[in-house]
């Protein structure tokens, strides 16, 4: 539940019966609700989380979220527990005395990636952090809350100051608080581009598509939580804490976009940063589709089995040769010799491009076969040749894969 200004969520659940005479219940007993305020980001996980811990253990728990500034009076007289969207942030609370946070009681709950949010279709073609810096593209960014400084961490990663102000440049809006960015999100078709958490797409997921960053730009930050001196009183607030960190608390947190823990259960001993590359030259199908692209899916559904999200895997999709007319606008593709009026593969290059593959097309074929960039499918990026791109994936740490 995600809102633009002060969320209120209560949460109810058991309240205690105390029996009169003769066995006949008197008025019931409510238990002192659980309190706890935060940031807007973390409070989807958090209010599930809620919701799990009062069925449970029968203890209501009011969950208060929103930008700091709606929240911090009512949080210093009667908080049980403060919570964060980063590290910063965090730190911060602990400095506002008035909230009597005990620092020896921080836990740093999961953390999120970076990445870029764009529109439906992805109109700007864009497929990674490079693409945002070209001339035109109109990018938002927030100033405030847990994402303070992310855009300039970005860009400045690899110590290029001409990223910094490229990207500058292209900045339309610098909201002040994430609730402020969705609601100009919403309203305001001139933005192309958001720089973000994955965990602001769910609620606006209808609206916008999902674009990893690259492991060489990607930003990583941490929600934590403290108890308040009220709330190192009252047992119950620990055990929610607990209850956060455990095995369940994971898994909410997890569905909302977190990365938790690697879990001793998964055979995997990589579980971040996997990447790939994929030449694809045999015209080979099935059921309807080019067979290398249908590959690449069920690879990538392979590892969300394992508990590995899409933006953990990369993949570059290099075509050429054979395979490479599957790249094709409908109008190219027609003038093929195996094409017809439409490109049937056209969709799941979509939707792998939404899933983060790289989809990669030989310039060197593109000329011996007389197509222009206007006849390759948008968001396709062109490279200059085939093998010199395999090998230096490969000279990257890229492992090689041939479908």
């Amino acid at each position: 539940m995600i809102a633009h200004n002060f969320h209120f969520l209560c949460l109810s659940i058991g309240v205690l019966f105390i029996g009169g005479p003769g066995g006949i219940a008197s008025e019931p007993t409510k238990i002192e609700p659980l309190i706890l305020y935060g940031p807007s980001g973390p409070s989807p996980a958090i209010n599930e989380s809620a919701i799990a811990f009062a069925g449970h253990f029968g203890v209501p728990v009011e969950v208060r979220s929103g930008p700091t500034e709606q929240w911090m009076e009512r949080a210093v007289q009667d908080a049980d527990l403060i919570y964060s969207s980063a590290e910063f942030m965090m730190s911060a609370f602990l400095r506002t005395e008035a909230l009597h946070l005990d620092p020896d009681t921080v836990t740093g709950l999961y953390i999120r990636p970076s990445v870029i949010l764009v529109r439906p279709n992805n109109p700007r073609g864009i497929t990674d952090f490079p693409d945002v810096l070209k001339l035109g593209v109109r990018v938002m960014v927030v100033e405030g809350s847990g994402q303070t400084g992310l855009w300039e961490d970005m860009a400045g990663k690899l110590g290029d100051v001409t990223t910094l102000r490229k990207l500058r440049a292209n900045i339309v809006y610098f909201a002040p608080t994430s609730d402020d960015a969705m609601k100009a999100w919403k309203e305001r078709a001139d933005i192309d581009a958001w720089i973000t958490w994955n965990i602001w797409y769910m609620p606006i997921r209808d609206r916008a598509e999902l674009i990893p960053v690259g492991r060489e730009y990607r930003v990583y930050r941490q929600s934590s939580i403290a108890l308040t001196e009220r709330g190192k009183g009252r047992p119950v607030a620990r055990q929610f804490v607990d209850f956060l960190t455990s095995v369940e608390g994971a898994r909410i947190f997890q569905s909302w976009g977190w990365l938790t823990p690697s879990s001793d259960s998964r055979p995997l001993t990589v579980n971040s940063d996997i990447c790939a590359v994929c030449p694809i030259d045999s015209d080979e199908w099935k059921d309807g589709y080019g067979r290398g692209l249908l590959d690449i899916k069920a690879l990538l559904a392979d590892y969300e089995r394992l508990g590995i999200p899409s933006w953990e895997v990369h993949i570059s999709a290099v075509f050429h040769g054979e395979a490479a007319y599957w790249l094709l606008r409908d109008a190219a593709y027609a003038r093929t010799p195996k094409g017809s009026v439409y490109n049937p593969n056209a969709p799941l290059v979509r939707e792998l491009q939404s899933l983060g593959v790289s989809v990669e097309l030989c310039a060197k074929t593109m000329e011996e076969r007389g197509w222009t960039k206007e006849d390759v499918l948008e968001g396709v990026r062109v490279i200059p040749g085939a093998l010199p791109r395999v090998i230096d994936l490969q000279q990257q740490g890229y492992a090689y894969l041939r479908f």
